[in-house]
């Protein structure tokens, strides 16, 4: 039986959640907190098949819950639906940017929430089926109306005579197109990682988003670039120098 980990401050919340499900004989557990639920997500993250997450939270928001989720391997492949009193198109945008497999209006109705989990925990069986038949999947294609804006970056990049590997990916990490050496796995979940905690980091102390991110060590750089679809991820030699973060 699926076990989902709920989300949220809201008592009230949390326990109208537990019936609910208890009554479409989901099991469930809960968690007050962003903090205490990787706490729990690092004792026994196997044991959980979905998150209910709030997006607004003291703390930790939900958002920031689910980034940090998906940007590290042991928990990347868990599905987080997030759960927000206002549900416009810049929450759901940022639900995307942070991964989230959807998004659901509070209050909510069984009719709307019980459809929605058991889409969203019959997608997570099929790509987890689909990811042992076939570890080297085919990579989707690229969206016609990024490639303008892919095209003019990889063009600046084109002739640099210090590149050696560049590959781009999707917003979940996803390797779309590369060129040169390819790049081990952890490579693409740090850049990933490192990216949306800039970006985390330049909204709240900057106000805006940070849209490269440069990485010096030794004789070697990694230029990260956040466009509103994908990473791009450039490696080529540097300068000697120390690690430094740039925007």
């Amino acid at each position: 039986m699926p076990e989902i980990l709920i989300v949220d401050d809201s008592v009230s919340v949390r326990k109208a959640l537990e019936i609910t499900f208890r009554n479409h004989a989901l099991d469930s557990r809960s968690a007050s907190s962003g903090e205490q639920a990787l706490d729990m997500l690092d004792e026994a993250a196997a044991a959980c098949d979905l998150l209910m997450v709030d997006v607004i939270m003291p703390g930790m928001s939900g958002l920031e819950l689910c980034s940090r989720l998906k940007a590290d391997p042991r928990s990347a492949h868990l599905p987080v639906i997030l759960m927000s009193g206002n549900v416009d198109d810049e929450v759901r945008a940022q639900a995307r940017e942070a991964g989230a497999s959807g998004v659901l209006r509070k209050p909510f109705r069984s009719e709307e929430l019980i459809p929605l989990v058991h889409e969203v925990l019959a997608a997570h069986r099929q790509a987890a089926g689909e990811k042992a038949a076939d570890p080297m999947p085919t990579a989707p294609a690229i969206d016609n109306g990024d490639l303008g804006a892919l095209n003019a970056l990889l063009q600046t990049y084109e002739d640099h005579p210090q590149v050696r590997d560049v590959v781009i990916l999707d917003r979940q990490g996803q390797p779309l197109k590369q060129t040169g050496n390819v790049l081990p796995e952890n490579i693409q979940l740090f850049a990933r990682f490192f990216t949306n905690t800039a970006g985390v980091l330049g909204r709240q102390m900057l106000g805006e988003d940070i849209d490269q991110v440069s990485i010096r060590y030794g004789a070697h750089q990694m230029v990260i670039h956040n466009l509103p679809g994908h990473f791009v991820v450039v490696l080529m030699g540097a300068p000697e120098g120390t690690a430094r973060v740039v925007n």
